[in-house]
């Protein structure tokens, strides 16, 4: 038999009421009462009574904003099928999905968006936090009342939320060197298109790539690091200037979107040697590449998957009143090659 309310409130030596926004994590309750309470859900393993609980959000459902940056970033659309996948399977819970999408990466639309959601009071909040101090600013002061906060894809230490859904993206940058390292047993010049500086991912990917060539003789060179917002016709004119200006440059590696670019620039240069290319993210674009032989390895964190996480962490949270034992549900790190899509 499932544990009541009313039966932890005895336990605890409490009121309903205090335990009710003990669950809820709302304001008012002593920090000392509120560890006591939290220990005994624990321990008596309490679950909410999702039907019932169904019943009456029917009429008043609890309402979630995600944001996502730009489509353009094929990442993007393929998350979005997994958020939509959630979207269907919890709305029956009276749990409301409101998904906005940035169509820039500047703070200000950002902002914008925070606040068209601040007005649907909504109960919680997931997004790819941009670097900025006034994001920043307007996120935290968001948690501060009350909206619970989940980050996916791009953590930033200022900001702590309840979850974190997303990569190693270090030590996915170390693992994209070390395969160009296999790629160019001799060394040669490399050439990096950078995504975004805004979003932690990608230069967090930068680094873990820099530091592992940088703790070996290894003869690779990084001649240059240019970021192309994820854009495959900025990718492609970064693409053709490493080109132009280093005719014997031996690799690519983008920390994101624009590979398509990359493809394009070789070709129009007329290069017929081999040039090494690694990406990060399995989408339709990066495997036919991968088919062709254009791309030598993807390094991808199943965008689908995270997508759907990004929703059934934010339900488990506010609705079946689960508190994660750990900060980060990391997503796994996986390196696919022709051989595997085939």
């Amino acid at each position: 038999m499932s544990v009541t309310i009313n039966e932890i409130a005895k336990l605890a030596n409490v009121s309903r009421a205090t335990v009710d926004k003990v669950i809820h994590n709302r304001p008012g309750v002593k920090k000392e009462t509120k560890e006591r309470v939290q220990a005994i859900i624990e321990n008596v393993d309490y679950h909410p009574n999702l039907l019932g609980k169904a019943l009456v959000l029917s009429k008043n459902p609890i309402r979630v904003g995600v944001i996502l940056t730009p489509d353009y970033n094929p990442f993007i659309q393929v998350l979005l099928s997994g958020i939509k996948k959630a979207q269907k399977e919890y709305l029956s819970f009276g749990f409301e999905v409101v998904v906005k999408m940035l169509t820039t990466l500047e703070p200000a639309e950002l902002i914008s968006i925070l606040i068209e959601l601040e007005n649907l009071n909504v109960a919680g909040l997931a997004l790819l936090p941009i670097d900025n101090p006034q994001v920043i600013k307007k996120i935290n002061q968001m948690q501060q009342n009350g909206v619970q906060l989940l980050t996916f894809n791009s953590p930033l230490d200022q900001i702590h939320g309840f979850r974190y859904v997303g990569q190693n993206h270090i030590k996915a940058g170390s693992v994209a060197a070390g395969l160009m390292e296999k790629l160019l047993p001799d060394g040669g010049k490399v050439g990096v298109i950078i995504s975004s500086k805004t979003l932690s991912c990608h230069p967090d990917r930068l680094r873990g790539f820099q530091e592992r060539l940088g703790q070996r003789d290894n003869n690779i060179t990084i001649v240059d690091v240019k970021e192309n917002q994820d854009k495959k016709e900025e990718a492609f004119r970064i693409a053709l200037s490493y080109l132009n200006k280093y005719p014997d440059l031996s690799g690519f590696y983008l920390s994101g979107s624009g590979s398509d670019g990359v493809r394009n620039a070789l070709a129009i240069a007329n290069v017929t040697r081999p040039v090494k290319i690694i990406s990060h993210d399995l989408v339709p674009e990066t495997e036919a590449l991968l088919k062709e032989g254009i791309i030598d390895f993807v390094i991808s964190q199943n965008a689908k998957e995270q997508g759907y996480q990004i929703v059934k962490q934010l339900f488990d949270y506010l609705i079946k009143m689960q508190r994660p034992k750990n900060y980060y549900y990391e997503i796994p790190i996986e390196i696919i090659s022709r051989e595997v899509i085939l």
